[in-house]
């Protein structure tokens, strides 16, 4: 008996050694792994093109909430047409790259996107790849004038810095969704009178592969200044307003307000090429039905302090002579301040404030008799650009770029248009007006410092700017574990 109790606590005491003295049982063994790297491909670059003009009333012309579409656009672009690459939605089958650049024009009766499918998902997007605008002479009997617009990059959240509901004036918020996933719209609208709390902002329905139309004199009536936030939920989507003028019974002017560069202590707006201005100021002081046909600032502060704004306007030439507005806009409002005393030349604008702000020129050009008219078209301040930047120009009319350095020495600038490149050198805190080839694309080529540019186009005297935008999708590389 005591043998067996002895042989038990030898075993116990071993038993205990083990537990305190051992290695340790492992249950799950997980081993270390490496973090894989993946290079993400830029999804395929798409634009989309607006469409004609919206008409309200639908087709009896009687219905406040129906709109239907008048006459065609004029879409332009510009692909490089790179090897491994093909355009889609220029014509039926995609245009295959071959290495050459190919200027293109589209008649448009609905909104249309183009997209250069990439291959290898290797080249290098922006408008040196693929860049679209469409321009539309309306000469209807409710809308008069020519309205230009950037073909977009579908997005989910857009600044749009321009138009009105006063008497006499329409603004249509053109929501196009080319995706197929529907998508949900929220709207923020600020005034003079400050922020919006109407109904129905929130919610707004972009189905699949649609248009919707908003009439903003639904949310706003008779605002003289707006500015118009719009955020998207779901698929993305193009924003643009479409503005127009009636002077008593009849159209006299229309626009696309664009979408505007977020908000910045200093902007530089190339393009303000002023004609008419005799005729615009006969008109203004002719009838309160033409108060607005002149040339004028708009500003939205989007902070809670007031902004300290210097606004210069500057010549392109020793005889022509600007002006400086050393103004105060509200905050969380939108302002205009007219610019007077401009004759005829080509100007370009500096602001300057002290606390981030959104901007844009009302930009018009009239003419009394014979033939009179008046029109106008709204400038977005130009993004900044160091690399090469392209712009498709119109088959139609004049056609201008407004190269501006805004910097403190002179710098030089290469312009190819088809196959020839030249240079051109823009003095410190000046601009160039350069006179663009009609249905060529032209790429400026900034040599050493950062240059803004417009394009400035004039069908028979009425007149649209197009921005110089460089679209381009995100890639990148990416880090994925598997524990």
């Amino acid at each position: 008996m005591v043998i067996r109790i002895l042989r038990f606590l030898l075993v116990a005491g071993v038993a205990c050694a083990a537990v305190v003295y051992g290695t340790p049982l492992t249950l799950v063994s997980t081993p270390n792994v490496e973090s894989a790297v993946h290079e993400v491909s830029a999804k395929d670059l798409q634009v989309t093109c607006i469409g004609p003009t919206f008409i309200a009333g639908g087709k009896n012309q009687t219905s406040v909430s129906s709109f239907k579409r008048s006459s065609t656009a004029s879409g332009t672009l510009s692909y490089s047409a790179v090897k491994n690459t093909s355009l889609k939605g220029q014509s039926s089958k995609p245009i295959i790259g071959f290495g050459v650049r190919q200027d293109l024009t589209k008649r448009l009766s609905k909104f249309t996107s183009f997209t250069v499918l990439d291959k290898n998902g290797k080249s290098a997007q922006g408008s040196e790849l693929l860049t679209a605008n469409q321009i539309q002479m309306a000469k209807g009997k409710s809308i008069k004038g020519l309205l230009a617009a950037p073909c977009l990059r579908p997005q989910s959240e857009f600044w749009l810095v321009g138009g009105s509901t006063a008497i006499g004036r329409e603004a249509l918020l053109v929501l196009t969704n080319p995706t197929s996933i529907d998508s949900t719209v929220d709207l923020e609208i600020f005034t003079e009178n400050g922020t919006s709390n109407s109904a129905g902002l929130s919610g707004i329905a972009v189905p699949a592969n649609d248009t919707t139309v908003v009439p903003l004199s639904s949310f706003v009536l008779r605002a003289e200044s707006i500015a118009v936030h719009v955020v998207s939920r779901g698929g993305s989507i193009t924003a643009l307003i479409q503005q127009k003028a009636v002077r008593g019974n009849s159209a006299s002017g229309a626009d696309y307000v664009a979408p505007a560069p977020v908000a910045s202590k200093r902007a530089i707006i190339p393009g303000i090429l002023i004609r008419g201005s005799v005729d615009s100021a006969k008109f203004k002081n002719s009838a309160d039905k033409y108060s607005d046909v002149a040339q004028m600032l708009r500003v939205f502060v989007p902070g809670t302090k007031d902004a300290t704004i210097t606004f210069q306007v500057l010549g392109t030439t020793e005889d022509t002579f600007g002006t400086v507005l050393s103004v105060t806009a509200s905050a969380g409002k939108v302002s205009d301040f007219e610019i007077p005393g401009l004759a005829d030349g080509d100007y370009f604008g500096i602001l300057d404030s002290d606390v981030p702000v959104q901007s844009s020129v009302r930009l018009v050009r009239s003419k009394s008799i014979p033939g009179a008219y008046t029109d106008f078209s709204w400038i977005n301040p130009a993004e900044g650009f160091t690399t090469p930047r392209y712009v498709a120009v119109p088959k139609s009319g004049i056609s201008k770029v407004s190269v501006t350095n805004p910097g403190d020495k002179p710098t030089t600038i290469s312009i190819k248009i088809g196959g020839e490149t030249v240079k051109r050198t823009i003095g410190a805190g000046s601009t160039e007006v350069i006179r663009a080839s009609a249905g060529l694309s032209m790429g400026i080529i900034p040599a050493d410092q950062e240059v803004f540019a417009n394009l400035v186009l004039d069908i028979d005297g009425r007149i649209g700017v197009l921005p110089l935008l460089d679209d381009k999708n995100i890639s990148g590389l990416v880090k994925v574990s598997v524990h």
